[in-house]
Order: C-alpha cells, then sequence, then structure tokens
C-alpha cells in the first residue's frame, strides 16, 4: 500500500504545478493590485464613530462581516427549522 502512496506522490511531483497553483497566484496579484489603487484615505462611519481608514481596511472588514452573515444565516436558519420541527413532535 505504501508503494502505491509513494508511486502517487511521485506521479504528482513530476507533473509541476497544477491549475490551482496558478489560479492562486492570479487572486494574490490581483488582490495586490487592488490594495496598491485603493490605498487613500476615506471618511467611515460607524454607529456613533468616525474616523479616517484606507479604503482597503474599510472594504476588507466590510467583506468579513459579509462572509460571516453568509456563513451564519444558513446556521440559524437550520437551527430554527429544527426547533420548528421539534415543537411539532412533543405535541
Amino acid at each position: 500500500m505504501a508503494d502505491h502512496r509513494d508511486a502517487i506522490d511521485a506521479a504528482t511531483r513530476r507533473e509541476g504545478r497544477g491549475w490551482r497553483f496558478y489560479v492562486l497566484a492570479l487572486a494574490v496579484f490581483l488582490l495586490l493590485l487592488f490594495v496598491i489603487q485603493n490605498s487613500q484615505k476615506v471618511k467611515v462611519q460607524f454607529l456613533f464613530t468616525e474616523t479616517e481608514t484606507p479604503l482597503i481596511f474599510a472594504l476588507l472588514i466590510a467583506g468579513a462581516l459579509g462572509a460571516l452573515i453568509g456563513w451564519a444565516w444558513p446556521h440559524v436558519r437550520r437551527g430554527r427549522r429544527q426547533e420548528r420541527e421539534f415543537e411539532g413532535r412533543s405535541d
């Protein structure tokens, strides 16, 4: 079994870099380009505060919050659905 695994590892090493490496490299390049082009400072208002920050930080925070909401929303809905199903069974 180890010989089979070694053969697979050797075959993948001979192929060189796969397409995922190039997609990742392109994404990193585009991210760096985006950061460089959006380095100006902007005024950001949130709740009762106002501050100046580089635009990229404001975009990263907004993106992170969006990702968190996108990840949490199905979990919240699933939990509510399970609660309703549980309440329906206990009757």
